[in-house]
């Protein structure tokens, strides 16, 4: 009977128009999903189709960070916006990349256009859509594909050989017998041009960017009184988390601090956001986990 009500629910929600879309892979396959929508203010239920069947780490906030509940039956979540005027979603997804040999693909069927983040390192050898537009910054490569099926084919830089030297022309690792050039023959010529473009650039943005990130530059680990002083107002469970956070070296796993002080996922998920709203710790991804760190930086005070 539940999942009849919930289906029902499904049939009856609103689907919400998206704002912002965007899919950011990781180096192992596992893509990350990050979706904000607008949802329509005559429905407070959002019916939200998902990017894959494999999902994990599903959260979704509506405005000041509040939790949203959120049903599932399949591929659709049933979300309550309580009356939010944007909906942010964000989950793992572990189906939208499979790999080949030295080939990775990437698939999807979007019903709207998004932005595509690749895997650090990565070199795209084939596509089967022109993207709306492409840059390339910290050795990710940024697409805004449009609506419809996509299909693309990359390699990893790491999959080189790594007595490569630094100044080598790493166009000439592309093209062998393992099965590239194959995949790149599903690109038509405007597509090919289009990634020809993106592989220069990107190859001449890392060849200016490596000697602009020298290591002894990295701002010294702050002491936690320090950073106390700085925003005095931490509650005592957010000076606990700094405090371990700086005996770990400045950072931690998500998870790790989760078990450490032996809290709810949610609730962990709330202190971590405040605890980067009030720019104590920064939050990055690192395969599929959240690493929080000490923020570094003249700010933090003597």
């Amino acid at each position: 009977m539940r999942h009849l009500a919930i289906t029902l629910a499904v049939l009856a929600a609103a689907v919400p128009a998206h704002a912002e879309l965007q899919v950011e892979v990781y180096t192992d396959g596992l893509a990350h999903v990050s979706d904000r929508m607008e949802p329509d203010p005559q429905s407070p239920l959002l019916s939200v189709s998902l990017l894959g069947a494999e999902v994990d780490n599903f959260v979704a906030t509506g405005q000041n960070d509040t939790l949203l509940t959120a049903d599932f039956t399949g591929d659709i979540v049933l979300i309550n916006a309580f009356g939010s005027s944007a909906v942010s979603i964000n989950y793992d997804v572990h189906d939208l990349v499979s790999k080949e040999g030295r080939i990775w693909t990437f698939e999807l069927n979007s019903s709207t256009s998004y932005t595509l983040v690749m895997p650090p390192g990565a070199v795209i050898v084939g596509m089967n859509t022109i993207p709306l537009s492409l840059d390339t910054a910290d050795e990710r490569t940024r697409l805004e594909i449009p609506g419809g099926e996509s299909t693309i084919n990359y390699i990893l830089s790491g999959s080189r050989q790594p007595a490569e030297p630094a100044g080598a022309e790493p166009a000439q690792d592309i093209p062998d017998d393992s099965g590239i050039m194959p995949a790149a023959a599903i690109v038509g010529a405007v597509g090919a041009a289009a990634i020809a473009l993106l592989y220069r650039k990107k190859v001449f943005s890392g060849r200016q960017a490596a000697p602009e990130r020298p290591a002894h530059q990295t701002p010294p680990l702050p002491e936690p009184d320090n950073i106390f002083a700085r925003i005095p107002d931490l509650r005592d469970e957010d000076r606990e988390i700094i405090r371990y956070l700086c005996r770990n070296g400045g950072e931690a796993s998500e998870s790790s601090i989760r078990k450490k002080f032996l809290q709810p996922r949610t609730t962990m998920w709330r202190t971590i956001k405040r605890l980067e709203r009030v720019g104590a710790v920064d939050v990055t991804k690192r395969d599929s986990l959240n690493i929080v760190r000490v923020r570094r930086g003249s700010g933090e005070g003597p």
